[in-house]
Order: structure tokens, then sequence, then C-alpha cells
């Protein structure tokens, strides 16, 4: 520990970048501000964030070595094309989302160990001159953020709606206009996407993943916190079965049993390296169960896989979410 606050000391002694202090939370927003220019296009340097906790922090220049202390950051940042320099889970992420498997073989980027407690003397020694970290409460630690902030100035992020976080990380780093791009080009796919499903709003639609602690049981995807699946207007508009929670929720298979739906579709869990970072969505004994058997979307064949990223709600793994759901409904 010693090694590590003589190292952090040394390190924000040389790089003079300033982080500015607490003030009034912004709603959980990030903003920018940048004298005279607040109105144009692209923003010039040096920019002022207030991010989700509501601190302020002035970068003297747009970032060119960036690293993240939330794996489930990573889609975002490619959806920008902004490179990395360090992720924790770093490899596990790019080797077993299947949004990003296609970057790992060109991507070098460091692995910072575990969410919960990262390799901080490492990063030290890659000398970040931007930190983005979440603010979400059930994953905050304070503690590690302090730390954190030694090392770099520190941005945190923490809003539920995809287009908006991914606004607010393109006013961090500067790639406003990317960020338009894409949120246009999802838009318009969801838009397409939710006509090509109006046969079947009749249909209910079940979006889930097997708990890992208890067999045989399950958390549901809650309609809320998954708009751009559920959602009428915005979204595809995908038809909850009958006593679908509007936020996640867990709830036994006699529980799954008794909604029923049409539709299942299972999100995948990463496997460890041993087993090469491989997704695993039902086991054995579930799937053996007289109980899962009798559900209506198996007897019919409408059981299908997504992928482990879309739990992480990135940019990219939303559009995987969305092509992959249209397919498996009307092909």
């Amino acid at each position: 520990m010693k090694k590590l606050i003589g190292l952090i000391v040394s390190l924000s002694l040389l790089t003079g970048i300033l982080a500015g202090c607490a003030g009034t939370p912004a709603n959980n927003s990030v903003t920018s501000q940048v004298a005279g220019e607040a109105d144009t296009e692209e923003m010039v340097w040096p920019r002022t964030i207030n991010d989700a906790l509501g601190k302020q922090i002035t970068l003297k220049e747009k970032p060119k070595r960036i690293a993240i202390l939330d794996f489930g950051f990573m889609e975002t940042m490619f959806a920008l094309e902004t490179p990395l320099i360090a992720s924790t889970f770093a490899e596990r992420t790019l080797k077993g989302f299947g949004t990003l498997q296609s970057y790992a073989a060109n991507t070098q980027i460091e692995e910072l160990g575990e969410a919960k407690a990262p390799n901080l003397e490492k990063l030290v020694a890659l000398k970040p001159d931007l930190i983005l970290y979440t603010a979400e409460p059930e994953h905050l630690d304070m503690k590690l953020y302090a730390q954190a902030s030694q090392i770099a100035p520190v941005v945190t992020f923490n809003s539920p709606d995809w287009k908006k976080q991914l606004g607010e990380f393109a006013n961090c780093l500067g790639e406003e206009k990317k960020a338009e791009a894409y949120i246009a080009e999802i838009e318009s796919l969801i838009a397409e996407s939710r006509g090509k499903l109006s046969g079947s709003n009749a249909k209910t639609v079940a979006l889930l993943f097997e708990s890992t602690g208890n067999k045989g049981s399950f958390f549901l995807s809650g309609s809320a916190e998954n708009p751009v699946f559920f959602n009428k207007e915005s979204g595809l508009g995908l038809t909850p079965p009958d006593g679908w929670p509007e936020k996640t929720q867990a709830v036994s298979l006699e529980g799954l049993a008794a909604m029923n739906p049409d539709y299942i579709f299972l999100l995948g869990a990463v496997e460890s390296k041993a087993n090469g970072y491989t997704q695993r969505y039902l086991t054995e004994k579930t799937q053996a169960s007289s109980v899962w058997q009798s559900l209506t979307a198996v007897k019919n064949g409408h059981v299908y896989h997504l992928d482990a990223a879309v739990r992480a709600k990135g940019p990219l793994s939303i559009k995987l979410g969305i092509e992959s759901i249209v397919k498996s409904m009307t092909e």
C-alpha cells in the first residue's frame, strides 16, 4: 500500500491535471461547459464536465489515455470509436461478449482485474489522463473513487437511458457527432423493427436469465428498465406476460410457469477463462424439469438465446438484441 501511495503521489505531481470539487448533484447527468462555445457542434478544449456525482472536472484537452473501472462501458467506447488503454474484466469482456469478439484480435486493452478490486498499481503505471467510473449506487465504491481520483481525473456516469448516457460520454470525450449518428441509426432500426413485429403484438414475450446461485430460479428483465424492448412508442413494443414486473425481479420456475409466455429469450452469462469465456444459458437440470418442459414457449420451440452482452445494455448490445429478437420472431 505504501508503494501504491508513493506512486500515486508521484504521478499526481507530474500530471498537473486538476479535478474540480464537489458541487450540487446534477440529476445524474453529465454536461459540459466551455466558455463561449457551449452551443457549437464540436466544442473546444478545455471543457468542464458536471458528472453523475455532481462533481465538476476540468479537462485541459481531449483525453488520449482513457481507462474504465466499469467493464460495461467498453461497448460505449467502441461505439464512439474511442481507444481504451485499460479496463476491469478486459479479457473476459472482449472475448466473452458477442458484440466485442470481432474487436478482440486487433485491440490491446490492459487487464485491471475485478471491478471491486482493480489493480491500482498497474493503473498508476499506465498513466491514464482520464478514468471513467459508474455512479450506480449498487456498484459505486467511494473509497475506490477517491483512490482513482489521485491517479487521474475521474468522471462518473449513471443514466438509465442509453441514448442520454451515450451523449454524456460523447460530451466528455469530444465525440458528439459520432454519438448523434449512432443514436439516429438505432432509432431508425427500432422503428423499422417495431413494424416487422406488429403482427406478433398478441404474443407475450419474456426476457430473463437463470440465477447462478439458485438453480431453477430466474431474474426477469423488468419492462420499465428495458424500454428499448418493451416500450410501445419508443421501443420494439413487445408484450410481457401478465404479472411481469417493471423492475428486475427474481421468480421461481413455478412462478415463470404461471406467467407462461409465448416466447422466451434467455440472456447468457459469460463463463470463466478455463471454459473459454463461453456463454451458458440454462442448466441441464432446469432444462430437463417437467415444469420447464410444460411451458408454452418450450413446447412450441420458441425459446431463444440472447448474448450476455445484452444484460449490460450497452449501445452495441442494444443493436444486437433488437436484431436477434426480430430474426427469432419473424423468420
